[in-house]
């Protein structure tokens, strides 16, 4: 798993008043020039000129800021209630970590691992107030996220795949994906069930949401949990529905609607294995050709649809069929990043599937990114999604539930994501 780091941030008496001044949801503090992934969170305390803790934020390291000096960008700061000097953080520190913990909370800088369970701990426990916040990023939660089968984690970390990449194409930042824990007295069912904000609606409320979506009515009675993702543009559904558990399931399809343009898309994601230095996915696979005769019954029955006639319903494609061809993914709950793959339409994988150089020494078949040819990355593929250049016409989009119910009763599970953009103003055209 992707492992959180700490960092001190020590302000100078002027910043300190910047910082306490800020009208804004965020700020960027200069830092000495460090390392470290932009989609791992950084769990950043916030000291005062008087040495006391006053803030807890998470940290995203930014751009250069001058010489040897990073921009160390504060998000979701949240104000201590109760005073926390560094003297007592120090004092109560193990023997064999009180010289480096003394040094940071002195200098600043990014913490240890052992060093930074330690400040979790003892902050949750001289500032309760902060317990809920510290214990996502805690080694007691990592312990159980590790605990779950391999089986288990290889479906959430395609669900959250599969999440973060409507997030994406909807304009959400994906940070609010941070922070995912698992019950010790209850089993997820589904990513969403490790995310807070799960439980800020009631599932019934959001599934009234889709009333008037094809599908509606074989989501409503499929086992689902579901959220509701928002910014100032855009308001994001996703309902995670499966009628198997976890470890069974095989596969995960993102069913992703652009309201504004009416427009399906539908993704399915494929493993590649590592062999020596590549990623390869090999072919003939008995589960994708059943996949791939799935969305060709669906195709067959979209094509009867009438012809589009508005400037909304404009497709480059009209086959809302991709897979994701990646490296296998591995659940790290605390990276929000996207797995890097290639994304390629279902018309053109059969003609790929096809080509003279799929063919192995032995006779067998394999993709790689050596042999593909061309295909969408992360960024096209969002630009070609946001926009709605590529899925279904308007009339299409309205026989989609035969889509829907022959992708859950083939044993995959199904995020259904629905985005609503505000004001028409904010479309992403490309």
């Amino acid at each position: 798993m992707g492992k959180t780091k700490g960092y001190v941030v020590h302000l100078t008496k002027n910043r300190e008043e910047s910082f306490e001044h800020n009208q804004y949801d965020s700020f960027g503090e200069p830092v000495p020039e460090f390392s470290h992934s932009r989609n791992i969170p950084l769990i950043c305390f916030v000291i005062n000129s008087r040495n006391l803790l006053t803030h807890i934020a998470l940290g995203k390291r930014g751009n250069l800021a001058g010489t040897d000096v990073r921009r160390l960008n504060l998000n979701d700061i949240f104000e201590l209630s109760t005073e926390v000097y560094i003297d007592s953080l120090i004092e109560k520190s193990p023997k064999n970590l009180k010289k480096r913990i003394e040094e940071k909370l002195n200098n600043g800088g990014l913490i240890p691992p052992k060093s930074f369970e330690y400040l979790i701990n003892e902050v949750s426990n001289q500032a309760p107030e902060t317990a809920v916040i510290l214990s996502k990023y805690s080694e007691a939660r990592s312990k159980r996220i590790e605990s779950l089968s391999s089986g288990v984690k290889d479906t959430l970390a395609e669900q959250k795949e599969a999440v973060a990449t409507a997030m994406t194409i909807a304009g959400i930042d994906r940070s609010e994906l941070q922070g995912w824990d698992v019950n010790e007295d209850k089993k997820p069912t589904s990513f969403l069930d490790g995310l807070e904000q799960v439980r800020l609606r009631e599932d019934p409320m959001v599934i009234n949401d889709l009333i008037s979506l094809p599908g509606y009515e074989i989501l409503k009675s499929t086992p689902f949990s579901s959220v509701v993702f928002e910014n100032d543009k855009s308001k994001l559904t996703v309902v995670l529905a499966n009628r198997l558990p976890l470890e069974k399931q095989l596969g995960v399809d993102l069913i992703y609607y652009n309201e504004t343009f009416s427009c399906f898309l539908m993704i399915q994601y494929k493993a590649m294995e590592k062999e020596g230095i590549d990623a390869v996915y090999r072919f003939p696979n008995d589960q994708l050709t059943e996949e791939i005769d799935r969305m060709d019954a669906v195709n067959s029955e979209l094509i009867k649809a009438q012809s589009n006639t508005e400037a909304d319903g404009f497709r480059l494609s009209e086959n809302p069929f991709f897979l994701k061809m990646c490296p296998r993914i591995i659940f790290q709950p605390d990276n929000v990043g996207l797995i890097k793959g290639m994304y390629l339409p279902l018309e053109y994988w059969k003609l790929l599937s096809n080509h003279p150089d799929m063919l192995g020494p032995k006779g067998g078949k394999r993709l790689s990114y050596k042999n593909v040819r061309r295909y969408f990355d992360n960024t096209e593929f969002v630009t070609l999604a946001s926009g709605g250049w590529v899925g279904t016409n308007i009339e299409q989009s309205k026989l989609l539930e035969k889509a829907i119910r022959s992708t859950l009763e083939s044993g995959r599970s199904v995020v259904f994501a629905v985005n609503n953009e505000k004001d028409s103003r904010h479309r992403n055209n490309g």
